[in-house]
């Protein structure tokens, strides 16, 4: 009876020991699994978002009054007027139809040209949605950031016709131009689309914007 209770009582020790190294083991290879999911999660950064803001109002400047005076002062004294009203238009009309279908054409989806329309009128985007692209600032802050980008863009063009076209025929172009060269442009390269699939990077937009708008211009 005394050498069956040893028995169990060493075959118990065992046992023991055995799930003892064994955890200790587990724990090493479960801490880094642990560790990368806790820096995976997207958590809003105030220096990353006030940065962005920073540079959302550096465009707006290059744009107004920057670009408006710019072209203004290339023209003839009395169509400065005319150019500075352009570039002023093309600014808030580009920046209402990024809302509108901009953004989720360029940023949204999957496709290779155009993106979806799954954020049509920003939907489904509120102040505590943090940005997929930038996952350390809020989504209407990159909104707001691309959307000077788009606007900027469009009225480059102004220069190559500034004198020789009619308010209403701008308006037009500005609209079909946006519409069918800079939102898929934005989305190809940006966007996830087939030039980002390919590893195309564009981190100043020397392709989204200057190659886009000299092409327009020439």
């Amino acid at each position: 009876m005394t050498k069956k209770l040893l028995s169990a009582g060493l075959g118990l020790g065992l046992l023991a020991a055995s799930a003892a190294a064994v955890a200790q083991d587990a724990a090493p290879a479960a801490a880094p699994a642990v560790a990368a999911a806790v820096e995976a999660i997207p958590t809003l950064s105030a220096g990353d978002t006030a940065w962005m803001l920073t540079s959302t109002m550096l465009v707006i400047l290059m744009i107004i009054p920057g670009l408006a005076l710019f072209y203004g002062g290339l023209v003839r004294s009395k169509n400065m007027l005319s150019v500075l009203a352009q570039v002023f238009i093309i600014f808030s009309l580009i920046t209402v139809l990024w809302v509108i279908y901009g953004y989720t054409l360029a940023f949204g989806g999957e496709g290779k040209f155009f993106g979806g329309f799954d954020k049509l009128f920003l939907m489904g985007i509120t102040p505590d949605t943090l940005s997929s692209m930038l996952k350390t600032i809020p989504e209407y802050v990159f909104v707001a950031f691309q959307s000077t980008f788009a606007a900027i863009t469009v009225a480059l063009i102004v220069g190559a016709f500034a004198e020789r076209i009619k308010f209403a025929a701008v308006i037009v172009f500005s609209v079909l131009w946006f519409t069918f060269s800079y939102i898929p442009m934005a989305h190809m390269v940006w966007g996830g689309g087939l030039l980002a699939a390919d590893g195309a990077l564009d981190f100043a937009g020397g392709t989204v914007v200057h190659i886009n708008a000299a092409i327009a211009g020439l």
